[in-house]
């Protein structure tokens, strides 16, 4: 254990530092300052941490290893680089997204999730988003979330407890009319969480995608409601469907 005080290894830091940003040394313990980074790019650190089994832990934005871990953890960081910097190397198998398709406000958006998630990409010169081929299907679905999650504001925000309650409520009825769609308790709490759950955005935790489909057939499900002549074999059919959805979200 060295002898040194704080204020040599401060010091010490302070030197390093100019060499090497965004590290500095105390004893047996390494301190990465990770302040000038944005919050996707500590995010997708700590993922990286988690998956490879790395000690440590966090003060604010400054991570602190044990400078046994600081060759592994020193890979991480350049990994973490690399892909938010769009350095890396695709290969030759890669499948191109055309961001034509996707709505301009959301362009930084997706490069922010995809570097939060670890998924190598960059802007080739189409101006397309670039992935490898194996991570197609992961790409995929951080655009499906990013979609289904535009155009939310207007909605209103719930979570907690009384999320869960309407949620319930919600279930019970469908649970109801597929039964008997001439339930009248049915139509009637059926008709009312509907309304509510179509005008909620997606709660803290959901998938958008899963969210969405619910939000709609929540929507459907109160039309039908509304009407004299909705046969009942296609409420039945309806209220099965969103109970199921419903079960899984629950």
């Amino acid at each position: 254990m060295s002898n040194e005080t704080g204020q040599d290894r401060a010091g010490e830091a302070d030197e390093w530092l100019k060499d090497e940003p965004g590290r500095a040394e105390a004893g047996e313990w390494l301190e990465y300052d990770f302040h000038e980074w944005a919050l996707e790019k500590r995010v997708m650190l700590q993922q990286l941490l988690t998956a490879e089994q790395v000690v440590h832990s966090w003060q604010g934005t400054t991570l602190i290893v044990h400078h046994s871990l600081e060759e592994k953890v020193d890979e991480l960081v350049n990994e973490v680089e690399e892909v938010t910097d769009g350095r890396v190397d695709l290969g030759s198998d890669q499948v191109a997204f055309e961001m034509q398709d996707l709505p301009g406000e959301l362009h930084d958006d997706l490069l922010e999730s995809l570097a939060a998630v670890g998924i190598p990409h960059e802007i080739d010169a189409d101006g397309d988003l670039a992935v490898r081929a194996e991570d197609e299907e992961r790409a995929e679905a951080v655009i499906n979330e990013l979609l289904a999650r535009a155009g939310e504001a207007d909605l209103a925000e719930m979570d907690g407890l009384e999320l869960n309650d309407l949620l319930s409520e919600l279930f019970v009825a469908c649970d109801r009319l597929r039964r008997n769609p001439r339930d009248a308790d049915g139509v009637l709490e059926g008709l009312s969480s509907a309304r509510q759950v179509a005008q909620v955005r997606t709660p803290f935790g959901f998938s958008a995608v899963d969210w969405r489909a619910a939000r709609g057939a929540a929507d459907k499900l109160a039309e039908m409601l509304e009407s004299d002549e909705t046969p009942d074999e296609d409420l039945r059919v309806l209220a099965q469907g969103l109970r199921d959805v419903l079960h899984r979200l629950i």
